[in-house]
Order: C-alpha cells, then structure tokens, then sequence
C-alpha cells in the first residue's frame, strides 16, 4: 500500500477557527489582567485567602462582577480557588504584588493606558505610516517628558519591563572585567541596578533627559547603589556621550528610530569607548528572515504606533550597523525575559 504524502496527511489534519477566536478575543484576557491590577486584586490578596463577599467588599465592586472577574482570573492561571476561597497564584505572587522587586503591574498599566486605544487605530497607522500615540511635532520622547504624568507611567512601566531584562543581562554577560557601564537611555535607572547588584565592584552611569533622571533617583536608594550609580543628563541626538565607561549598553533604544539614526547613536557609542571597549545592544530581535518570532514581530507593530521611523530589526541588520560604525568580533547571546530575548555585543579594537 502506499505511503501518503505530507501533503495528503497536511489535508487530513482538521483546520478549526478556534485559532482565530483565541487570536481576535486576545484583548479580553489583557483588558481582565489590566483590570485586576488596577483594582489592585493580587496586593489586596497577597498572602491570604477570600471569598467572593470579602473580595467583592475590598475591590469596592458588586458581588456580580466580583465573581466574574475571579472566574476570569482563575481561568488565566492568576488566581488559584479552593472550597469558593480564592488566592494568587504563585505567578501572580511573584509578578503582581505592589512592593515586589519584580512587580510587573508598571507594564501592565502602561500597556493598557498608553497603548490600548492607540492600537485600536493600527488600521490608520498602516495607512498613513504615521503614530498614534502623540500628534504634535515635538516627538514621542518630547511629549512625554514635558508631562510628570505621562512621564512616570511610562518610566515606571519600562522599569518593570528592564528589571526582568537587566536581570538576564546581568546573568548572560559577564561585567566581572570591566568598571563603568553607561546605560543610554537608561530611564529609571533598571539595569544598572542589576548589573551593580550582581557584579559589586562595577559602577554604571544613567545618560537620559532629566525628567526620566528625576525618577532614576527614587529607583536607586537601595544601599550602595546611590554611590556606584551615578546620572548624566543628556540627549544623545544633541549631546556627546559622557566618557569614562568601558562598556556600553543600549537596550531597547534602537528600535524607536531609523537606520540613519541608529548609525548615528552607534557611532557616538564607537567614539565614547576606550580601545578596548565593549557595546551591548539588548532588543526583541526578529529572525533574520523576518518570520518571528511572534513577540519581536508584534513589538515592531507597536513601533508603528509608538514612533516615527522605529521597528524592531534583525540580528543581521544590527550587526551589520555595528559592524559599519567599527565595531568587531560581533556574538550574539539567545536571553529570555519579556522586553528582550537577546544581545549583540560588540568590541572597540
């Protein structure tokens, strides 16, 4: 009898919708988390168990509604229920608890505030290659530093972002060598803490406009750290790169802007640097065929709506401009963590 083809077997395999429903529907699940997090469900229930009428009676909501956003968390693995009593899941103990050193509700917010509406117009920004996140002229960056508000929910949602990131960083490359590192565009300060907390005699520079700085300054209060972490304001399409530093980090910075202009910032980076010198740079790098992955891929849309000329690029692209700016002996590190999943590093001859 003979064999079937793969494609006869591809044929006989059952294609359903339900794909789709997950795919189209995913915004229910992220508008239930956001919401948990704005009542501030997984605080309130740390380290305890409730029912639906002590539940209901902390969040301030109806018993109705109480009970369908338990239902609805249940089900996405945040809450655990046992005899009608309901507590956090180990997920949402360690990622959701105000307080926390790896509180990830920062993104969460930021994500549902800054972002959800925007993406609701993804349709006009494919159209018109504009985005939907600021309409004056003055720049993304710009806008959101002339406004404290808008200025601490984006620093404190990148700060949840770069801690997990800035904590694989740490992990994957050794700082053991080397003395100073300037994060540019360093925000809230994420990454250096993590690299001076886990490498102790390396000190690190913040370089980033002021407002960001202001917020940097309550990030790094922890003892020690306001000593080896010192702030250099700036703007690094205006101003030269402080010197001083033997490695350099850029992370999640060059996919808010052009290949001219992320040639330009690499250069100044190569011109910063000792001989001797090292740049990192840490994104959600797409595939060099540009098929995925699925984070990186969805991370460029965003850049769409975010910037003016940002996506996410490849690896080979990266290499390529660091390789242009003069940069040699390039590696590429596989990390995990939400905002990156990996590092190109380069060395200054």
């Amino acid at each position: 009898m003979p064999k079937k083809s793969r494609r006869t077997t591809r044929r006989l395999k059952k294609v359903t919708p339900v794909p789709l429903m997950q795919l189209i529907s995913g915004f229910w699940a992220s508008k239930t988390l956001a919401a948990a997090v704005e009542l501030d469900l997984f605080t309130k229930l740390s380290g305890r168990q409730a029912d639906v009428h002590q539940l209901s009676q902390l969040l301030g909501i109806h018993p109705r509604p109480a009970e369908m956003l338990l239902s609805a968390c249940t089900a996405l693995g945040l809450l655990g229920k046992r005899n009608k009593r309901f507590s956090n899941s180990s997920l949402a103990e360690e990622y959701l608890v105000k307080g926390n050193p790896y509180y990830f509700g920062g993104v969460v917010t930021l994500l549902d505030r800054r972002l959800y509406l925007p993406w609701n117009r993804l349709l006009e920004a494919l159209r018109t290659n504009r985005a939907q996140t600021w309409e004056d002229h003055s720049g993304m960056f710009e806008q959101i530093s002339s406004n404290p508000d808008k200025q601490r929910l984006f620093t404190e949602g990148m700060h949840s972002f770069s801690a997990q990131s800035g904590k694989a960083l740490a992990a994957a490359f050794d700082f053991s060598t080397y003395t100073q590192l300037l994060d540019i565009g360093g925000a809230s300060g994420a990454y250096c803490i993590e690299a001076v907390r886990r490498y102790p005699k390396l000190r690190a520079v913040i370089f980033d406009l002021p407002p960001a700085l202001e917020i940097a300054r309550e990030k790094i209060t922890e003892p020690g750290f306001s000593i080896r972490i010192k702030m250099h304001p700036g703007d690094f399409f205006k101003d030269e790169l402080p010197k001083g530093s033997d490695v350099i980090l850029l992370s999640m910075i060059l996919h808010d802007w052009s290949p001219e202009k992320n040639l330009m910032i690499l250069l100044k980076c190569f011109n910063a640097l000792p001989s001797g010198g090292t740049v990192i740079v840490s994104e959600l790098m797409m595939d060099d065929n540009k098929a995925g992955p699925v984070s990186a891929a969805l991370m460029s849309l965003n850049m769409l709506i975010e910037t003016e000329g940002g996506r996410n690029y490849s690896w080979a692209e990266y290499t390529a401009w660091l390789k242009k700016t003069g940069f040699k002996n390039i590696k590429r590190v596989n990390i995990e963590s939400p905002g990156a999943n990996g590092i190109l590093i380069g060395y200054k001859s």
